[in-house]
């Protein structure tokens, strides 16, 4: 074999394996986003009977993704594409959930889930979904600290619109040591919600819910 021949023989062998890994990486890239969407999904589920009053938090799964609808202007909750929220009702108790999403944390997007009741008011806010600091900005997760609890029973007419921000920006809310770009981000996330239920079509009345 000519010192052509191995140099040409050994590129090809090159070009070979350079295309098998490539072909690998890109498969494996593509279970794994499934598999991780797969699994975000099943746990926004789980999140959804999380921010719902007691009085309906026993409600199954199943029951309350039976009451999805299509949100109206999802922009103005921070999505770029169509959105769903679940209106969840039992007796004289109704309930919407919406999915919020800020782009202001600290290391980028953080997605949450509000549970908004008829009176306007703050049933619930779960974190579903963020890529913020472990130790400092993950104290938004209710596993890691009761500090998404604070939102529980709130409404606009709670807070004046300058309430609606963390202590050291003259808010109501405490921050994280160390971290205040996270918790400044999940509270406006919050108020934005509220802004938009109560100007929003959303069914929330007994008008809404018959038709």
């Amino acid at each position: 074999m000519t010192p052509r021949q191995a140099m040409l023989r050994g590129a090809l062998t090159l070009g070979v394996f350079s295309l098998v890994t490539a072909g690998s990486v890109a498969i494996t890239r593509a279970i794994t986003a499934e598999r991780i969407a797969t699994h975000q999904l099943a746990y926004q589920h789980r999140q959804l009977q999380e921010v719902l009053p007691t009085t309906l938090a026993d409600m199954p799964v199943e029951d309350v993704l039976e009451g999805a609808f299509e949100l109206p202007s999802p922009e103005r909750l921070g999505h770029r594409e169509t959105q769903t929220g679940w209106w969840v009702q039992r007796g004289g108790e109704r309930t919407v959930v919406i999915p919020v999403v800020t782009r202001q944390g600290y290391n980028g997007e953080i997605r949450l889930l509000v549970g908004i009741d008829q009176q306007h008011t703050i049933t619930g806010v779960r974190v579903t979904q963020h890529q913020e600091t472990p130790g400092l900005g993950d104290g938004i997760e209710r596993q890691r600290s009761d500090w998404i609890t604070d939102f529980n029973g709130l409404s606009l007419a709670s807070l004046p619109s300058s309430g609606w921000a963390v202590s050291k920006d003259g808010g109501q809310f405490d921050a994280f040591t160390g971290a205040t770009i996270t918790p400044r981000a999940v509270i406006q996330a919050v108020y934005k919600a509220l802004e938009y239920a109560a100007d929003s079509p959303l069914p929330l009345n007994v008008e809404e819910a018959a038709q």
